[in-house]
C-alpha cells in the first residue's frame, strides 16, 4: 500500500511539473541591433539584449519563456506587416508610428536616448539642420531610419555611407575616411565606457538629430502579453538588479 501511495505521489508531482512547463508561453523577442550596447560579442550574443531577456525570464518564470532572435531591420518590418507575433526590444519611439499614434502596442519607456552626430575632435562639426550635412562624407547605420534627415537622404541631397557595424563607422571616422557619423548616444556611452581614450578623439555636436525613448513594442493583438510585460517594466526603475545591468553599459533608467 505504501509503495502504491508513493507511486501516486510521484506521478502527481510529475504531472504538476509538466503542467507548469506547459503553462510557460513562448514569447519571441526580436532585435535588429548588431552593435553595442545591445550586442557586445557576436560569438556569445552577450549584450544588453541578452541581459534584458534573462531579466524578463527571471521575473516571468512559469508564465513566459522569452526567446531572443536577431532579425535584420528590413526583414523585421516585413514580418510585422504580415502579422508575425512577438515583441521588439528597445524600439525607438520615433519609428513604427510611435507609442501615441501607431498600430503597435508599447510598454513604458526603458530609457531615453538620442541620435548623436560625431566628428573628429581635430575637425569639429556642429550640426545646423540637414543642409549642413550636404557635401559631407557622412556615415550611418545600414537599415536604420533618421526622420530628421529622411527627406534629404531620399532625394539624394545627403549621401550616406552605410555600414552594419557601429565600431566600423567610428573607425572610419577616426581614420579620416568619413567626416561625420551618427550613432545613438547609448552606443557612444558604451564605447567611451570601454575605451576612455575615444572621448578625447571625438567631438559630439551640441545639436543632435533628435531625442527619443526606447520601449518594448508588441505586434497588434498582443494586449495580454504587453500588459503582463508592462507589469514588470513599471517596476524596473526601482529594481537594483536592473539598474546594475544598465550601469554596466553606462546607462540609466528612464529620463536622463
Amino acid at each position: 500500500m505504501k509503495i502504491v501511495l508513493a507511486s501516486i505521489l510521484i506521478l502527481m508531482g510529475c504531472c504538476r511539473d509538466l503542467a507548469c512547463a506547459q503553462a510557460a508561453e513562448v514569447l519571441t523577442a526580436w532585435t535588429y541591433y548588431a552593435a553595442p550596447p545591445f550586442l557586445t560579442d557576436a560569438r556569445s550574443s552577450a549584450g544588453l539584449d541578452r541581459d534584458l531577456v534573462a531579466y524578463l525570464n527571471q521575473k516571468l518564470a512559469g508564465k513566459y519563456e522569452v526567446h531572443l532572435m536577431f532579425v535584420p531591420r528590413a526583414r523585421l518590418g516585413s514580418m510585422l506587416d504580415t502579422g508575425a507575433r512577438g515583441m521588439v526590444l528597445f524600439a525607438p519611439s520615433v519609428i513604427f508610428g510611435g507609442p501615441a499614434g501607431g498600430k503597435y502596442l508599447w510598454t513604458s519607456a526603458l530609457f531615453d536616448d538620442r541620435q548623436d552626430l560625431l566628428s573628429r575632435a581635430s575637425e569639429p562639426f556642429e550640426y545646423d539642420g540637414p543642409g549642413s550635412l550636404r557635401g559631407i562624407r557622412f556615415g550611418a547605420m545600414l537599415g536604420h531610419t533618421y526622420p530628421a534627415l529622411a527627406e534629404d537622404m531620399d532625394s539624394g541631397r545627403i549621401h550616406a555611407h552605410r555600414n552594419n557595424n557601429e565600431g566600423a563607422l567610428l573607425s572610419m571616422l577616426l581614420m579620416q575616411r568619413l567626416d561625420v557619423i551618427t550613432l545613438a548616444d547609448s552606443s557612444v556611452r558604451y564605447l567611451v565606457e570601454k575605451d576612455a581614450g575615444i572621448a578625447g578623439k571625438i567631438h559630439v555636436s551640441k545639436q543632435n538629430l533628435g531625442s527619443y525613448a526606447r520601449h518594448l513594442m508588441f505586434q497588434q493583438g498582443m494586449t495580454r502579453e504587453r500588459d503582463d510585460i508592462e507589469d514588470v517594466v513599471a517596476r524596473m526603475g526601482s529594481d537594483p538588479a536592473w539598474l546594475a545591468v544598465l550601469r554596466a553599459y553606462g546607462l540609466t533608467h528612464g529620463t536622463r
